[in-house]
């Protein structure tokens, strides 16, 4: 009955809540593209830099004035990972953002668009830490 009790009162606490900034730059990596018959090509997003918020069970990316980059809307995983899905046109959009603990960030994207075929792809990038951000 007591572990019962205990059980009980832990299950009633609210979930830890996650509040963190970070910007992040220099995202490079791999992309493959239908219309190259999904051959891996080096890519990169050049002169850009964002913000990946995570704030309770809130998550954004936006640009560093804390405009969205999107519509896609984003969920946290973890402390430091997010998710975002957007579809529209019979197509689905999802990415995710990961910050590591040596000042990296992992990012990926899946792109498949029916309706516009050559542009349904996938991407892997590395990008850096810049630091910490104000929310």
């Amino acid at each position: 009955m007591r572990r019962s009790i205990i059980a009980f009162i832990l299950m009633s606490l609210p979930l830890m809540s996650y509040a963190d900034c970070w910007i992040i730059s220099g995202l490079k990596g791999k992309a493959s593209f239908s219309q190259d018959e999904y051959e891996f090509i080096d890519d990169q997003i050049r002169g850009a830099a964002f913000k990946m918020i995570i704030n309770g069970d809130k998550a954004s990316v936006t640009t560093l004035s804390g405009e969205p980059l999107s519509d896609m809307r984003y969920v946290p995983l973890s402390s430091n990972t997010i998710v975002g899905s957007y579809q529209a046109g019979g197509g689905i959009t999802v990415e995710t953002w990961s910050v590591t603990t040596d000042k990296k960030v992992m990012y990926t994207k899946v792109m498949n668009i029916p309706a516009f075929q050559q542009i349904t792809s996938t991407k892997s990038f590395i990008g850096d830490i810049a630091g910490k951000c104000d929310k």
